[in-house]
């Protein structure tokens, strides 16, 4: 099931920082939202639609006059208590920037970090560029350096971090090593608007002193919205044939339209990749979502002295990686009435670079749009989705073109 999410008014996705009026006073907006986030929203969706026992559904369906047929628990898993939640048969990708044009859908990826924007000289227009790994190692390092190649650009000119968005053409150029050309600014595809508010003492209804706090909103912008794949759930509305309808995003249960059935055209992606994969050193992962790793940027399956890994039967080495700062993800469990657990996230956009003796095809077939995440409950929801993309080393002893 692939469904395409359209708010009809702002959104709120608060990050996973701590925040209550008078005291962290500002709530900010995540956009897109997390995984754990949009779970959330679909479970919370199929609840309403086909079951509406909220409570009892909390405390197990002990007392469901229809547990012995029903099915929502084997789809959507059971709430968290005392550590022992699961998500059922549900699987996640996503959530994704996505603009709607009819019947297709064009996806929006934030620009990796290994791509930088060379500062232009007065009058000429700015342009982008790639870092790559050294193939020779730089003198002067140290062991916080976990012995890693450095990346590296033939650039002459100052370059910086970049900031936005690639569609998802301009994104197949980058995962085949081509150079595309410029970039999408965030406020193309959506605003943030900041309101005022101020707590108010439901028993006197008056306003509390020094209780002043501010929220951020996301208006995004006509056709925008967000792109999930979903596996394991039968049906989303109580009526199995429809293909859409209305669904509750977000702090503030704010009103969205879901349509399914909707399609990304990668065209000959696949078989691109393979041949370009042939040529390459070795092959570089992109996370599209945000993802945990227990040992902070670094996955579990890569060890940290030599660090090599196996992860479902291919072997590889990391050589070198482009993370921007972690992100705080967090959230409230809406079934307890309290706050989930707090992690710093690898964000979206981050590159690992890897050398493996494995074929190009069980590369692809390992990582190209797979979930991962340490945690399997963390993959399960859509944490780490990864594109496999091509890489070379770059030769600082030989005049580069």
């Amino acid at each position: 099931m692939k469904i395409f999410i359209e708010p009809s008014d702002v959104l709120l996705f608060r990050d996973g920082r701590p925040f209550s009026a008078g005291e962290g006073h500002r709530a900010r907006s995540l956009f897109p939202p997390t995984s754990n986030t949009m779970q959330g929203v679909i479970r919370s969706k199929v609840l309403a639609e086909r079951c509406g026992r909220y409570q009892s559904y909390r405390d197990g369906c002990a007392q469901c006059p229809e547990q012995q047929t029903c099915t929502i628990p084997e789809e959507i898993g059971r709430s968290e208590q005392n550590g022992c939640g699961n998500y059922g048969k549900m699987r996640l990708k996503g959530p994704l920037i996505a603009q709607r044009a009819d019947t297709t859908l064009t996806v929006y990826f934030p620009v990796p970090a290994d791509v930088v924007q060379v500062k232009a000289r007065s009058g000429a227009d700015p342009r982008l560029a790639y870092l790559q790994p050294l193939q020779q190692q730089l003198p002067g390092r140290n062991d916080l350096d976990y012995n890693l190649r450095t990346l590296w650009t033939t650039e002459t000119e100052p370059v910086e971090a970049v900031t936005g968005y690639w569609s998802q053409k301009e994104f197949k150029q980058y995962l085949l090593g081509e150079q595309p050309t410029g970039f999408i600014q965030p406020n193309k595809l959506y605003e943030r608007e900041s309101r005022f508010g101020i707590e108010v003492d439901n028993r006197k209804q008056t306003v509390k002193e020094g209780r002043l706090y501010q929220t951020e909103f996301i208006r995004c912008e006509q056709n925008v919205g967000l792109y999930v794949e979903l596996e394991g759930i039968c049906q989303l509305s109580a009526n199995p044939e429809a293909k859409s309808g209305l669904i509750a995003i977000g702090g503030e249960n704010r009103v969205a339209s879901y349509t399914e059935q909707l399609q990304l055209n990668w065209g000959e992606l696949d078989k691109q990749l393979l041949e370009k994969l042939k040529q390459s050193a070795g092959f570089k992962l992109y996370l599209a979502t945000p993802t945990i790793f227990k040992k902070g940027w670094l996955p579990e399956w890569i060890d940290e002295t030599s660090l090599q890994g196996t992860y479902q039967g291919v072997k590889v080495t990391l050589v070198a990686a482009a993370i921007a700062r972690y992100q705080t993800i967090g959230g409230w469990d809406v079934a307890y009435s309290r706050p989930k657990p707090t992690y710093r996230a690898v964000p979206a956009g981050s590159i690992y670079y890897f050398t493996t003796d494995a074929k190009p095809k069980q590369v692809v077939q390992t990582f190209h749009w797979k979930n991962l995440a340490d945690d399997p409950l963390d993959a399960q929801i859509g944490f780490g989705l990864s594109l496999v993309g091509s890489w070379n080393f770059i030769n600082f002893s030989k005049k580069q073109p």
